[in-house]
Protein backbone atom coordinates (compact mmCIF):
# COMPACT_ATOMS: atom_id res chain seq x y z
CA UNK A 1 0.00 0.00 0.00
CA UNK A 2 1.21 3.31 -1.40
CA UNK A 3 0.52 6.58 0.72
CA UNK A 4 -0.15 9.34 -1.82
CA UNK A 5 0.55 12.78 -1.24
CA UNK A 6 -1.31 14.24 2.11
CA UNK A 7 -2.33 17.36 -0.09
CA UNK A 8 -4.70 14.53 -1.81
CA UNK A 9 -6.28 13.52 1.79
CA UNK A 10 -6.40 17.13 2.83
CA UNK A 11 -8.56 17.74 -0.35
CA UNK A 12 -10.58 14.32 0.23
CA UNK A 13 -11.84 15.93 3.82
CA UNK A 14 -12.43 19.01 2.38
CA UNK A 15 -14.75 17.52 -0.24
CA UNK A 16 -16.53 14.85 2.34
CA UNK A 17 -17.20 17.96 4.42
CA UNK A 18 -18.96 19.71 1.24
CA UNK A 19 -20.63 16.64 0.21
CA UNK A 20 -21.99 16.23 3.98
CA UNK A 21 -23.40 19.47 4.18
CA UNK A 22 -25.20 19.38 1.07
CA UNK A 23 -26.96 15.83 1.51
CA UNK A 24 -27.62 16.78 4.98
CA UNK A 25 -25.53 14.63 6.57
CA UNK A 26 -22.70 14.43 9.60
CA UNK A 27 -19.39 14.20 8.89
CA UNK A 28 -18.50 11.14 11.40
CA UNK A 29 -15.72 10.07 12.78
CA UNK A 30 -16.42 7.05 10.71
CA UNK A 31 -16.87 8.41 7.54
CA UNK A 32 -13.15 10.56 8.20
CA UNK A 33 -11.57 7.57 9.09
CA UNK A 34 -12.72 5.41 6.22
CA UNK A 35 -11.71 8.01 3.66
CA UNK A 36 -8.56 9.05 5.12
CA UNK A 37 -7.67 5.38 4.88
CA UNK A 38 -8.97 5.35 1.45
CA UNK A 39 -7.37 8.60 0.49
CA UNK A 40 -3.90 7.62 1.28
CA UNK A 41 -3.80 4.33 -0.89
CA UNK A 42 -2.46 4.44 -4.28
CA UNK A 43 -4.51 0.86 -4.88
CA UNK A 44 -7.84 -0.01 -5.44
CA UNK A 45 -8.86 -1.72 -1.71
CA UNK A 46 -12.15 -3.75 -0.99
CA UNK A 47 -14.17 -2.90 1.44
CA UNK A 48 -12.85 -5.45 3.40
CA UNK A 49 -9.20 -4.63 2.82
CA UNK A 50 -10.57 -0.99 3.83
CA UNK A 51 -11.95 -2.51 7.17
CA UNK A 52 -8.95 -4.15 8.34
CA UNK A 53 -6.91 -0.91 7.99
CA UNK A 54 -9.79 1.40 9.75
CA UNK A 55 -10.34 -1.31 12.59
CA UNK A 56 -6.71 -0.39 13.73
CA UNK A 57 -7.30 3.79 14.09
CA UNK A 58 -11.25 3.01 15.39
CA UNK A 59 -11.20 0.38 18.05
CA UNK A 60 -15.29 -1.16 17.21
CA UNK A 61 -16.11 -0.11 14.47
CA UNK A 62 -17.71 -2.97 12.14
CA UNK A 63 -17.52 -4.17 8.78
CA UNK A 64 -20.80 -3.17 8.03
CA UNK A 65 -20.16 0.46 9.44
CA UNK A 66 -17.29 0.34 7.13
CA UNK A 67 -19.67 -1.49 3.90
CA UNK A 68 -22.16 1.96 4.51
CA UNK A 69 -19.45 4.57 5.28
CA UNK A 70 -17.95 3.54 1.30
CA UNK A 71 -21.63 3.33 -0.44
CA UNK A 72 -22.40 6.65 1.52
CA UNK A 73 -19.28 8.21 0.06
CA UNK A 74 -19.65 6.82 -3.17
CA UNK A 75 -23.54 8.16 -3.27
CA UNK A 76 -22.23 11.74 -2.59
CA UNK A 77 -19.39 11.61 -4.65
CA UNK A 78 -16.35 11.78 -2.85
CA UNK A 79 -15.33 7.62 -3.88
CA UNK A 80 -15.80 5.93 -6.60
CA UNK A 81 -17.15 1.90 -6.72
CA UNK A 82 -15.56 0.08 -9.20
CA UNK A 83 -16.85 -3.16 -10.18
CA UNK A 84 -14.55 -5.74 -11.43
CA UNK A 85 -15.37 -9.84 -13.06
CA UNK A 86 -14.82 -11.57 -9.63
CA UNK A 87 -18.14 -9.24 -8.38
CA UNK A 88 -15.97 -8.02 -5.10
CA UNK A 89 -16.51 -4.19 -5.33
CA UNK A 90 -12.89 -2.14 -4.81
CA UNK A 91 -12.83 1.69 -4.35
CA UNK A 92 -10.87 4.68 -4.88
CA UNK A 93 -10.62 8.30 -3.36
CA UNK A 94 -9.92 9.72 -7.14
CA UNK A 95 -12.97 10.63 -8.28
CA UNK A 96 -11.46 12.17 -11.79
CA UNK A 97 -12.32 10.87 -14.83
CA UNK A 98 -9.78 8.07 -15.36
CA UNK A 99 -9.29 4.29 -16.10
CA UNK A 100 -8.45 1.00 -14.91
CA UNK A 101 -6.72 -2.09 -15.80
CA UNK A 102 -7.36 -5.57 -13.98
CA UNK A 103 -4.88 -8.72 -13.94
CA UNK A 104 -7.30 -11.59 -14.67
CA UNK A 105 -4.51 -13.92 -12.98
CA UNK A 106 -3.91 -12.20 -9.62
CA UNK A 107 -6.70 -9.48 -9.38
CA UNK A 108 -4.25 -6.42 -9.33
CA UNK A 109 -5.94 -3.26 -10.09
CA UNK A 110 -4.52 -0.39 -11.21
CA UNK A 111 -4.84 2.81 -12.81
CA UNK A 112 -4.55 3.14 -16.76
CA UNK A 113 -2.21 5.94 -17.62
CA UNK A 114 -0.45 7.30 -20.27
CA UNK A 115 -3.52 6.63 -22.92
CA UNK A 116 -5.76 8.91 -24.12
CA UNK A 117 -9.67 7.95 -24.66
CA UNK A 118 -11.32 11.09 -24.21
CA UNK A 119 -13.00 10.82 -27.22
CA UNK A 120 -15.53 7.91 -25.96
CA UNK A 121 -18.37 9.98 -24.84
CA UNK A 122 -20.92 10.31 -27.77
CA UNK A 123 -21.66 13.97 -28.56
CA UNK A 124 -25.19 13.57 -27.96
CA UNK A 125 -26.87 12.64 -24.44
CA UNK A 126 -29.27 10.26 -25.43
CA UNK A 127 -28.30 7.51 -27.21
CA UNK A 128 -30.69 4.35 -28.37
CA UNK A 129 -33.00 5.38 -25.66
CA UNK A 130 -30.55 5.88 -23.01
CA UNK A 131 -30.00 9.15 -21.54
CA UNK A 132 -25.66 9.53 -20.72
CA UNK A 133 -24.06 11.02 -17.97
CA UNK A 134 -20.59 9.68 -17.74
CA UNK A 135 -18.68 6.27 -18.12
CA UNK A 136 -15.24 4.55 -18.04
CA UNK A 137 -13.23 1.83 -19.01
CA UNK A 138 -11.58 -1.00 -17.60
CA UNK A 139 -9.15 -2.87 -19.63
CA UNK A 140 -8.29 -6.76 -18.29
CA UNK A 141 -5.14 -8.13 -19.13
CA UNK A 142 -2.25 -10.17 -17.11
CA UNK A 143 0.40 -8.34 -14.96
CA UNK A 144 3.90 -8.59 -15.19
CA UNK A 145 4.18 -10.87 -12.49
CA UNK A 146 1.30 -13.45 -13.62
CA UNK A 147 3.15 -13.46 -16.93
CA UNK A 148 6.25 -14.27 -15.90
CA UNK A 149 4.84 -16.52 -13.01
CA UNK A 150 4.53 -20.69 -14.59
CA UNK A 151 1.05 -21.29 -14.00
CA UNK A 152 0.15 -17.87 -16.34
CA UNK A 153 -3.62 -18.39 -16.91
CA UNK A 154 -4.53 -18.25 -20.99
CA UNK A 155 -6.74 -15.05 -22.39
CA UNK A 156 -10.43 -16.29 -22.50
CA UNK A 157 -11.11 -17.13 -25.80
CA UNK A 158 -13.64 -14.97 -27.92
CA UNK A 159 -16.59 -15.57 -28.53
CA UNK A 160 -17.24 -15.80 -32.46
CA UNK A 161 -19.84 -13.40 -33.71
CA UNK A 162 -22.78 -14.91 -35.71
CA UNK A 163 -23.89 -12.05 -37.30
CA UNK A 164 -24.09 -12.13 -41.02
CA UNK A 165 -23.30 -9.09 -42.86
CA UNK A 166 -25.44 -7.98 -45.80
CA UNK A 167 -22.83 -8.86 -48.21
CA UNK A 168 -22.86 -12.05 -46.95
CA UNK A 169 -25.83 -13.05 -47.77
Amino acid sequence: MNKKPDQFGYHKLRELSQGCRINGLPVTPQRQAVLEALAGRNDHPSADELFDEVKKQLKGISRTTVYRVLETLVRIGVVQKIGTEQARARFDADTRRHHHILCMGCGKLSDLVGVNIAELMPERPDVDGFRLFNYSVQFTGLCSECLTGSDAPQPPARPVSTKINKEEK
